[in-house]
């Protein structure tokens, strides 16, 4: 559509460009015609010779009939009409012709004024014809322009449909190659990428196969135990780097905050008097500063554990939670809201909970903020413990719900660092823990079913 528009705009202007042309070979006519009878009366009244007024009238109505045309043409400027040559001008000039050859001998000063406006008629012709070719040239400038954005716009069509073709045609390719590889002695077993004749002659062979030949090797099957926790792994130090990134400036400030709680023990220490109780309050301000990093530091090493302890306190998993989230939460103004009382301890590895509690924040924080943009009141993140109904029954269940009441299943915004929902659930399906989502009136609602023992006290 863009390059039909530019290529009829292109013809447009080059159409226009023909016309100021005729326009500009006629002002060529005007100054080529005027300029030969201002020659001719300019001897004629030098050598004091008789004009032919019927010939220099038919002359002159040919040239008002030039001038006439030009100043009618809408494609020539305001501007330029000015300059023209009009009727009017003419008959002035051979009633003053015909006054002068009547009484030639008396009429000397009139004679040296028609030359004049001869001269000066003559003077804006050529001024017209040169201001109309520069007008033109502008014209012929333009077209030049759109011939170039059409040339580049055609570039970036092509390179952005080669982009979606390659984009979504390469990995299919790719894994079509995969399919049809064949595990021969001379084959690298890894090998995965192969030529669009080789992959055509590989499926040409086999259509070719027998209906009771070899079946074709399949994909990995990416619930097996051992895929499952290469995966978690893998997005458990993407998600490290992720909250990292998020972090990093809290750490700084507690960093900065532990050098100035330092810099004023040792001016108090120079200092003489009794300032014990200061002190003793700056070592609790210091103790707590490097205890809030120390926490933060523990929450990174839990979310890249490998191997992950076998189980983790709900209470401290929360805590940690609390603390690493605190402020970007508070930074999109979202209230994150957490249970008070839940002193279970889950049967779960540490760094794979760890990293579904993530996944499911990070997925209601996007939720929250595309459908609440910008710093609103009524954003809230919750996540709820609900007991087991006896000591029994030893599955312990949260809920997770959010003010949005949506839960996207998508890596949008972070790319591949956050897993989707399905990944989770088959994960934890790995621990015999469950997520399901849960349509209610008020809104959806995740549930984890995690198996749990009472924690000690």
């Amino acid at each position: 559509m863009f390059l039909v528009t530019v290529c009829g705009l292109s013809i447009r202007q080059y159409l226009l460009y023909d016309q100021c042309q005729q326009a500009v070979a006629a002002g060529d006519r005007l100054l080529f015609q005027f300029t030969t009878i201002k020659g001719h009366l300019d001897e004629s009244l030098l050598l004091m010779e008789d004009v032919n007024l019927r010939a220099l009238d038919s002359e002159l109505q040919t040239l008002g009939k030039e001038a006439e045309g030009l100043a009618g043409n809408i494609l020539v400027p305001e501007r330029l009409k000015q300059s023209l040559v009009s009727r009017s001008d003419l008959v002035g000039l051979e009633v003053r012709l015909r006054a002068i050859q009547e009484q030639r001998q008396e009429k000397t000063k009139e004679t040296v004024e028609l030359t004049r406006s001869l001269n000066a008629i003559n003077i804006n012709l050529q001024q017209f014809r040169f201001h109309l070719s520069d007008y033109t040239q502008t014209i012929l400038l333009g077209l030049h322009k759109i011939i170039v954005g059409s040339l580049g716009l055609i570039v970036a069509l092509t390179c952005s449909l080669l982009f979606m073709l390659n984009r979504h045609l390469a990995v299919p390719v790719l894994n079509l190659c995969r399919l049809t590889e064949n595990h021969g002695p001379a084959e690298a077993v890894d090998k995965q990428e192969c030529s669009l004749d080789e992959l055509t002659a590989r499926v040409s062979r086999l259509l070719a196969m027998p209906a009771a030949a070899e079946p074709v090797r399949e994909l990995p099957d990416i619930c097996a135990a051992d895929t499952l926790q290469r995966e978690a792994l893998r997005y458990r130090y993407g998600a490290a780097g992720y909250i990292s990134a998020e972090i990093a400036s809290e750490i700084i400030n507690i960093i900065n905050g532990v050098i100035n709680y330092t810099q004023t023990l040792i001016d108090i220490d120079e200092q003489e008097g009794d300032s014990r109780r200061q002190c003793t309050a700056l070592y609790q301000s210091l103790f707590k500063e490097e205890k809030k990093i120390a926490d933060l530091v523990a929450g990174m090493h839990m979310v890249r554990q490998n191997p992950p302890s076998p189980s983790v306190s709900l209470p401290s998993l929360l805590t940690m939670l609390a603390l690493v989230l605190d402020k970007p939460l508070r930074s999109e103004s979202i209230v994150f809201d957490l249970p008070a009382e839940c002193r279970f301890e889950v049967q779960i590895p540490a760094g794979d909970l760890w990293l579904v509690l993530l996944t499911l924040t990070q997925s209601g924080r996007r939720a929250l903020n595309q459908t609440f943009p910008g710093k609103q009141p009524n954003k809230r993140l919750t996540i709820e413990c609900r007991f087991p109904p006896s000591p029994e029954h030893q599955t312990l269940t949260l809920s997770c719900s959010n003010s949005a009441a949506v839960w996207p299943d998508d890596t949008s915004v972070a790319g591949t660092v956050w897993p989707s929902l399905t990944f989770c659930t088959q994960l934890l399906q790995l621990h015999h823990a469950s997520l399901t989502l849960l349509e209610e009136a008020k809104g959806t609602q995740i549930l984890l079913e995690i198996p749990c023992r009472k924690a000690a006290a």
